[in-house]
């Protein structure tokens, strides 16, 4: 099995700001999101090049206070809804929220709970989900349009030794974008003398417990505070598994009045629906 797990408040709040510089009609929303998710199903143009047999679509649910966003507009969340109905009855696809958990834990458990013999896609332009990368999961990235290779992440982080050390480098650090002060003091030079001490063979304990070894009992202390909230959650309950794609003829798919979404539509369903010879 092959399946497309999307973080979906990623895909959908870079179509939503797209679209405004297009139209203000909240249907070109719609048609941005729809359109990317019909160009990655299409192994003719997605960059992947795979057939997907599951989709999973995750989603944030809105209660997290600690992130410092600017409120969005009612339409937004509106158009969002329709969007999640769309997806589940275009592509017979299974939406996920979850009242303790963020999208990308969602997707961080999906990862986990993967059979070893099943590839998994990740979808987004987060890079907390870049930590993932590995084993049987792959990370395309919605601002690079491609998949990135685990050298590629590697170099985006260059403390790190392994996708699996991004929490560990951003607990060091902090990350401003997601309100994680890190710890006080400790910039990307010290956090490179820390990172000294681990080595590519080091599980993810090992390197933890390496970097915790240099440091006074106050840093370690905001170390494991920042940490608990870089670590993606493997292990949030009642996650299902990705949906089996089934998909709508392109006649009732047209009558959504989506504009231009049509074209894309019926070469995936024509690669999806016609036996091979």
């Amino acid at each position: 099995m092959t399946d497309l797990v999307f973080d979906a408040n990623s895909l959908y709040a870079r179509s939503w700001f797209a679209a405004q510089r297009i139209s203000p009609d909240p249907k070109e929303a719609l048609r941005l999101a729809l359109n990317t998710i019909l160009l990655l199903l299409n192994p003719d143009t997605n960059k992947i090049g795979s057939i997907f047999d599951r989709t999973l679509f995750a989603w944030d649910n809105n209660q997290n206070k600690e992130k410092q966003r600017d409120p969005k507009p009612a339409v937004y969340h509106e158009t969002k809804a329709v969007l999640k109905d769309i997806l589940e009855y275009v592509f017979g696809t299974v939406n996920i929220d979850h009242p303790e958990a963020e999208g990308d834990d969602i997707v961080a458990t999906v990862v986990y709970n993967t059979k070893p013999s099943d590839l998994i896609y990740i979808v987004s332009g987060d890079k907390d989900l870049m930590q993932l990368q590995g084993r049987n999961c792959q990370y395309y990235s919605l601002n690079d349009k491609a998949v990135l290779s685990t050298s590629f992440i590697i170099h985006k982080f260059p403390n790190i030794k392994r996708p699996s050390q991004i929490a560990l480098a951003l607990a060091v650090v902090g990350d401003p974008v997601d309100n994680i002060n890190g710890i006080d003091g400790y910039g990307e030079v010290r956090c490179k003398k820390l990172f000294e001490a681990v080595t590519p063979d080091m599980a993810f304990q090992q390197a933890m417990d390496a970097i915790v070894a240099q440091l006074p009992e106050k840093q370690a202390t905001q170390f494991y505070e920042a940490l608990n909230r870089t670590l993606l959650k493997t292990d949030v309950p009642g996650i299902p598994r990705p949906a089996p794609l089934n998909l709508l003829p392109p006649s009732e798919v047209e009558a959504l009045g989506i504009p231009q979404i049509g074209f894309y539509y019926r070469q995936v369903h024509h690669t999806y629906t016609v036996e091979p010879y």
